[in-house]
């Protein structure tokens, strides 16, 4: 079971939402949290743009200027998620770190069991390049699982996952066991088949799915669809009624110039709900 939570805090919508994930799934498993600001050296590295002269570079005061600028807003943002987990009643452990923030947090990562991280990051409409893609470059590093939570927060009350008989996908049931039986909600096994013609591999491999929910005590169903599974997923998610979705991440299909064909990467991309993705 879960005891070690760890999410990213960057004053977005997106980072709140994941902030309140974070918050419901701690008091639900009793876990330890742990909150994380990146300052992205990145900021650092860009030139003042003056609009006669064209592209000069920062002087040492005012990158310093800048630096401490940087690092006062990520203490206040920090101190904001500490007042509201004391609000919540949950203890909190909070961490300024400095650097590329995917780099980042694929080295803290090793002293937590979940990452918690929203869907669009702080610049994610206004300088994509900058920060907008934090959550795909920290999944291509992620060993640990990681939860990708959308725009709005629902309590967890259903959830699930996808098996296809793969390594990966045995690892995100066995997750998906063990959060479903601690949260105490039902879960809801997934196969789907491409076409009829492999039905009866989907069908099998839901089934002994279904036998290892069982074998641990797990409230479990389970059922077989035919279609696309990038939107097979998220659509049997919405018709039985579950508001998490636990997928198997593979290998560096995350590099988004390549995730034509990546199930796990269009799921993310486009469901309306939270998607826990696990190696």
């Amino acid at each position: 079971m879960i005891k070690n939570i760890l999410f990213g805090v960057d004053g977005s919508l997106a980072g709140e939402v994941a902030r309140d994930y974070a918050f419901h799934l701690a008091a639900r498993l009793d876990a330890r949290l742990e909150a994380v600001h990146v300052v992205d050296s990145r900021m650092l590295e860009f030139p003042l743009i003056a609009p006669q002269a064209g592209v000069i570079g920062l002087n040492p005061s005012a990158l310093n200027s800048l630096q401490e600028a940087l690092r006062a807003r990520g203490e206040a943002l920090l101190q904001a998620a500490a007042a509201a987990a004391a609000k919540a009643g949950l203890p909190l452990i909070t961490t300024l770190e400095f650097g590329h923030p995917a780099q980042v947090l694929a080295d803290v990562q090793v002293r937590t069991e979940l990452v918690v991280l929203g869907r669009q990051g702080e610049h994610s409409k206004t300088a994509p390049t900058i920060t907008g893609s934090t959550m795909e470059r920290f999944v291509r590093r992620a060993d640990r699982p990681c939860l990708v939570t959308p725009m709005a927060f629902e309590p967890i009350a259903k959830i699930l996952v996808g098996v296809d008989g793969s390594p990966t996908a045995g690892r995100a049931l066995r997750e998906a066991i063990g959060l479903a039986n601690a949260l105490q909600v039902p879960l809801v096994i997934l196969s789907v088949a491409d076409t009829e013609n492999d039905r009866h591999r989907a069908e099998q491999a839901s089934l002994d799915a279904h036998s290892m929910a069982r074998a641990h005590n797990c409230a479990a169903a389970s059922l077989t669809a035919v279609g696309p599974p990038a939107t097979t997923i998220p659509a049997q998610a919405r018709e039985t009624g579950c508001n998490l979705i636990v997928l198997g991440a593979h290998g560096h299909s995350w590099i988004y110039e390549h995730l034509i064909g990546s199930v796990a990467a269009h799921v993310v991309s486009n469901s309306q709900m939270p998607v826990l993705l696990v190696r």
